[in-house]
């Protein structure tokens, strides 16, 4: 990698600078712990990808937490996770008001100011690059875990001091709108499904046609009815059978339904279902609909379902699943309802649900409308969810262009990172000769 002008490459534990700390959290064990202790243990739960979650609900004393020689945490910490999930998160430790130290698999990063800025490190350690070396430098077999040595031995490109505060503050601008536009986003699916239901409520507001029964626009020879008692044992083989988990978007999920046994199906064959009917939900969660369409084996229905098979020379199939889907049918099946162990709607009540039937012509024509309109909130939900895609590249994106000095400009003024790199490096070596000092003349005496 070719770094920009005044940048240098240093280790993680360098970057603490000599007066910083670099280190595991404490090994602390249960015996040690004590939940009227005054001294707060955090753990891996707490540690977010930049945030601290503050999670978990561990404490010690103070005399414990001493006599363990525990490192306490400090506002502005560095809290970097060496386990899962993920691997190398880290966030800034925010103080809590009271004491607090870190458990083992917690490094704690402390920075003396003099080469690295908090708040720059912890956006550097959460970056797809580092944390990749993090996932690779990990080891273990039953649980990933990176050695706190590894990580204090990974080098990281170092901008100089007041370059790191810029893009800092260029990350925080960009972060800010970057949050917006996915809060945004997140609003959406709830807009669009307003839009769908206030589509089906215009369609049907002024429709005309004859006012009859819901259960007379079933096929004489199968009624409305509700599917199978007791399913059994789940079997892998079997005959498929539809509960109220499968009616989804107002399609039968195929890929996820169960099976019951053969001879639980030929006991409840009257609710075998086929192609062209309609499913509506009647126990827990009441009014959910579905069209069977694209079915290709012996399918039957859960008790919780009801199955509703229409007269086609009365009523299109996909019509009547629309008009059962419309607010007012909904409120109508909510107010029928009946609270027993759980909220169920009786089928003699759901036939004898008033439905005002216009002719067939007119029934497709206002399929027709709502069903561009569906499709123009089904546009609008696949672009929001290319457009958070896209926002996860862009933050990986404007990572990578911090890590290769593009992300702000530099400035010829700024002392080079090599310089203070040099002096800090010149600094701890003069310390540790310092130290070295007194045991040699204790040698030679």
């Amino acid at each position: 990698m070719t770094l920009p002008s005044g940048w240098a490459i240093a280790r993680v534990d360098e970057l603490a600078g000599p007066g910083g700390l670099v280190n595991d959290g404490d090994w602390v064990e249960s015996k040690d712990q004590d939940p009227s202790g005054t001294v707060r243990l955090t753990q891996l739960a707490d540690v977010g990808e930049g945030n601290f979650r503050d999670r978990s609900a561990r404490f010690m004393t103070k005399k414990a937490a001493d006599s363990l020689r525990c490192t306490y945490l400090e506002p502005g910490d560095v809290l970097i996770a060496r386990m899962p999930d993920p691997i190398g998160r880290a966030c800034q430790f925010p103080g809590l008001g009271q004491p607090a130290v870190t458990a083992v698999d917690v490094m704690i990063w402390r920075s003396d100011g003099q080469l690295a800025n908090a708040a720059w490190f912890v956006r550097w350690i959460n970056s797809p690059i580092v944390r990749q070396a993090m996932t690779d430098g990990a080891g273990g077999t039953t649980r990933q875990r990176i050695a706190g040595g590894r990580i204090k031995e990974l080098e990281l490109p170092l901008p100089p001091l007041a370059e790191q505060c810029r893009i800092v503050a260029k990350l925080d601008a960009l972060t800010t709108r970057l949050t917006r536009a996915r809060t945004e986003l997140t609003r959406l699916p709830i807009l669009t499904e307003r839009y769908r239901q206030a589509a089906l409520a215009a369609a049907f507001a002024n429709e005309t046609g004859t006012v009859v029964e819901l259960g007379t626009l079933a096929l004489p020879s199968a009624s409305i009815r509700y599917g199978v008692l007791q399913p059994g044992d789940e079997k892998g083989v079997g005959v498929q059978m539809i509960r109220v988990c499968d009616l989804q978007n107002m399609r039968v999920a195929w890929p996820e339904l169960r099976r019951i046994a053969p001879e639980i199906d030929r006991r409840f064959a009257g609710a075998r279902v086929q192609n062209g009917d309609v499913l509506l939900s009647v126990v827990g969660t009441i009014g959910r609909v579905a069209i069977v369409t694209g079915m290709t084996e012996p399918t039957n229905i859960a008790r919780a379902v009801a199955r509703l098979r229409p007269d086609p020379s009365k009523v299109l199939p996909i019509w009547l699943a629309l008009r059962l889907a419309s607010p007012d049918c909904q409120e109508s099946f909510a107010g029928d309802a009946r609270e027993v162990a759980r909220k169920t709607l009786n089928v003699s009540l759901i036939k004898t649900v008033p439905i005002t039937v216009p002719s067939l012509p007119v029934q497709a024509e206002t399929v027709r409308r709502i069903e561009a309109a569906f499709a123009r909130a089904d546009r609008l939900e696949a672009e929001a969810a290319r457009a958070a895609l896209l926002l996860g590249r862009l933050e990986t994106a404007i990572l990578a262009k911090a890590f290769r000095g593009e992300l702000v400009p530099q400035d010829p003024a700024d002392e080079p990172a090599s310089a203070l790199l040099a002096r800090v490096r010149q600094s701890r070596g003069a310390a540790a000769k310092t130290k070295r000092g007194p045991r040699a003349a204790h040698g030679t005496s």
